[in-house]
């Protein structure tokens, strides 16, 4: 989702919150820094950074659902994966953002995959497109 069209200016405010100087010490620092830069970028990276943040939440949640569908503990979860049970749990609760190959081998622990798909059409515009609109 990031890095199409008309959100490249949410990647380059992701790239800076990370090395500013007064640098997020939290998640939720970091999340409200880049909520800040999404608002300054306008309404379509604001509408970006929500589908962001549901997709992540959807994930620990279809990550929790599953487990406890299969009567999965989180120790037992840590165990099988290799990761700290503590992480699970942040994850499953939407604290913190892992690495997509976190979210991989936690989710093929408990049968599950990812996919990519399109959310919804149109809902971010490629350069082209917008260039060929503006031109109009």
């Amino acid at each position: 989702m990031l890095g199409t069209g008309g959100s490249s200016r949410l990647d380059l405010a992701m790239y800076k919150a990370h090395i500013v100087e007064n640098m997020a010490k939290t998640w939720n620092q970091f999340m409200k820094g880049l909520e800040a830069r999404a608002k300054a970028g306008g309404a379509e990276h604001v509408r970006t950074l929500r589908a962001l943040r549901s997709h992540y939440r959807r994930m620990g949640q279809e990550l929790a659902e599953e487990r406890k569908k299969l009567c999965m503990s989180q120790e037992t979860l840590a165990k099988a994966t290799g990761i700290d049970q503590a992480e699970i749990s942040r994850i499953e609760r939407d604290i913190v953002d892992p690495r997509l190959g976190t979210y991989v081998k936690l989710l093929e622990s408990v049968g599950l995959g990812l996919r990519v798909e399109r959310l919804h059409k149109g809902a971010i515009s490629r350069p082209h497109e917008a260039s060929r609109r503006s031109a109009r």
